[in-house]
């Protein structure tokens, strides 16, 4: 190697080593948006299909969503199964430590219509205190009937 090229050589070397380090370590990149409210929405959700009432009381703030969960559960458990697994959440308006989540299904079944959620304190400890769905509040039973009140 000449001794003219050793400095443009080393500055190659530690360009590559600086890109491989910031593709690596990213230190500027963001989670995808609601990715930490899907889960608890999810689990949410299976609990409302297992008609678990002890399980959504204790993730929920509310006994108002825990109401919501069991009725539809109740009157429509098959549409509520799409959001049991393989959703995409979304989140909306903050205020303080509340969080709107939109929780979109990857079925056909109400593609357009989310379930909305509303989650008090911080991801990993959210807990529901609303919880409402376009869709699903029009659904009509399991005997293939009207809309229950």
């Amino acid at each position: 190697m000449n001794d003219d090229k050793a400095p443009l050589y080393l500055s190659l070397v530690a360009a590559a080593l600086l890109a491989t380090a910031l593709l690596t370590l990213q230190p500027y990149s963001a989670e995808p948006v609601g990715k930490g409210f899907g889960k608890p929405a999810e689990r949410f959700v299976r609990a409302a299909l297992a008609q678990d009432s002890v399980a959504l009381a204790r993730l929920s703030a509310t006994d108002r969503p825990v109401t919501w969960a069991l009725a539809v559960a109740r009157r429509a458990p098959g549409s509520l199964a799409a959001w049991a697994h393989h959703t995409q959440a979304w989140t909306g308006e903050r205020r303080g430590d509340t969080t709107q989540v939109f929780l979109y299904s990857r079925a056909a079944l109400c593609d357009d219509a989310p379930i909305q959620f509303r989650f008090v304190g911080a991801r990993s400890g959210a807990k529901v205190v609303g919880a409402s769905s376009a869709c699903l509040d029009s659904a009509p039973n399991a005997r293939g009937g009207a809309p229950q009140p």
